[in-house]
């Protein structure tokens, strides 16, 4: 009987072992904690039209299944974005957003667009969850709501890809995101002082609105190892600031979102008693075809990576580095291939 007792727990035990190994290693690339699914979500080969809630989800399916979006929700091309993309999708017609500020889309608009799918991507809080499970019950249309996150740009784009029937274009984008995130992971530590250099990045036509430290819409800071100075306990949203606050942070390096406000800041008498803008640390963040840092928080910010990097820390992200990975990015995610000319007026629009 002794004997019987130890050989069921042996086997028990080995049981238990094995399902454990196959359970990991059946699904590698299981997201559950990345995707949330709201309704019945059909096979891959049967999803022929999706619909995109808002700007993040619009760059994301621009990239791993464009001849699949019904239309843009919000992104309106301008002649300057168009030339990066083909014909098709220069011709999508908007659609509406569903998601975020400014809902434009209506449920008998959603309905008649007749979609098997409907993508939301960017933070999964109570209110967009709610906020998908309304709109299934509203339409009888699967739902999926993604987390946005920068540091699971790979998963995003792999679960989103099989999803769509798309593994093989979704595993070369993945691994671009990985390689990225990977050369540029606290990048800013491998200094020699090990000193991290300050940023405040400005959004809006006075530069007073910005992201808090953590917010999805900084996280490029964060990510490289640069200190945003906007912090505050507990939130991570986007807020106003004042200029007197920023004299008080002093950043190292201001990174600008709006060309009309960059055009003014170095001759503005109250900017000028900010350090950085004084000795010419402001730089105009690259925003084409989608703004790089942020506009929106989706994975066009993995270009934002590099050049943050390449700007703040030059010792440890090289111009040929940096270079070779926007350009890779706009033949991998965009089918483009870009020229070096085409590069520098990117780096170095023209004034307005």
């Amino acid at each position: 009987m002794v004997v019987n007792r130890y050989y069921s727990k042996v086997i028990i035990i080995v049981a238990i072992l094995f399902f454990s190994i196959f359970s990991v290693t059946a699904n590698p690339n299981d997201q559950s904690e990345i995707v949330q699914k709201f309704g019945d979500i059909p096979p891959p080969n049967e999803i022929n039209r999706v619909l995109s809630s808002g700007p993040v989800a619009d760059v994301l399916l621009l990239s791993v299944a464009p001849n699949k979006l019904v239309g843009l929700s919000s992104l309106s091309l301008s002649p300057q974005q168009k030339k990066f993309f083909s014909p098709a999708i220069q011709n999508l017609t908007m659609t509406g957003r569903l998601a975020g500020r400014g809902t434009t889309a209506s449920y008998e608009k959603i309905i008649q667009l007749t979609p098997n799918l409907i993508v939301d991507i960017g933070n999964i809080t109570p209110t967009y969850v709610d906020l998908a499970k309304q709109v299934e019950k509203q339409t009888r249309i699967p739902y999926l709501l993604i987390n946005g996150k920068l540091s699971s740009s790979p998963q995003q784009i792999r679960q989103l890809s099989h999803i769509l029937n798309n593994d093989e274009q979704g595993s070369a984008l993945a691994q671009y995101a990985e390689k990225v995130l990977k050369q540029t992971k606290d990048i800013g530590n491998l200094t020699s002082n090990n000193q991290a250099i300050k940023v405040y990045s400005a959004r809006g036509p006075d530069g007073l609105e910005t992201g808090l430290r953590g917010s999805i819409h900084t996280e490029v800071l964060d990510w490289i190892g640069a200190k945003n100075v906007a912090e505050q306990a507990g939130q991570n949203i986007i807020t106003r600031v004042s200029i007197e606050q920023l004299m008080l942070w002093q950043p190292d390096v201001i990174i600008i979102s709006d060309r009309n406000f960059y055009a003014k800041v170095s001759k503005d008498p109250l900017w000028q008693r900010i350090n950085a803008v004084k000795e010419g640390r402001v730089y105009l963040a690259p925003s084409l075809p989608f703004g790089w840092i942020d506009g929106p928080p989706s994975i066009n910010r993995l270009m934002g990576l590099s050049w943050l990097s390449h700007i703040l820390y030059p010792q440890n992200m090289s111009k040929e580095q940096f270079t070779a990975n926007i350009v890779e990015y706009f033949k991998l995610f965009y089918n483009y291939q870009l020229s070096t000319d085409e590069l520098k007026q990117i780096l170095t629009p023209e004034p307005l």
